[in-house]
């Protein structure tokens, strides 16, 4: 089921990013969403793995979550949440990863 998720979201993601750069293939970093920049997310995101980009966009569903208090996880709503994220990093560079998110929801 996950990895049905996964591939819908690089799907997604697909449409907007460029290929992953091998460079970087199975680097860890850690991620400090509460300082990124939607321009640097969207690059992280262009050489991430499958696996990371799926964990990327659970980790912020679960923010959100925290955030809210909904304590359901809504598949069908992981993959336009994604897309939308996407679209709007790439109009609003300078924003903060986190205030994009917030400002996409998840529905």
């Amino acid at each position: 089921m996950i990895k049905l998720i996964s591939a819908s979201l690089l799907a997604a993601l697909a449409l907007t990013l460029a290929p992953a750069a091998e460079a970087r293939k199975g680097q860890i970093q850690d991620i400090d969403f509460g300082a990124i920049t939607c321009k640097a997310f969207l690059n992280d995101l262009s050489t991430a793995s499958e696996e990371d980009a799926g964990a990327i966009f659970l980790w912020l569903d679960g923010y959100l979550s925290g955030v809210s208090g909904d304590t359901v996880l809504r598949w069908d709503g992981m993959s336009s949440f994604a897309e939308e994220l996407v679209n709007r990093c790439q109009r609003r560079g300078n924003e903060r990863l986190l205030d994009a998110a917030r400002n996409v929801g998840l529905n």
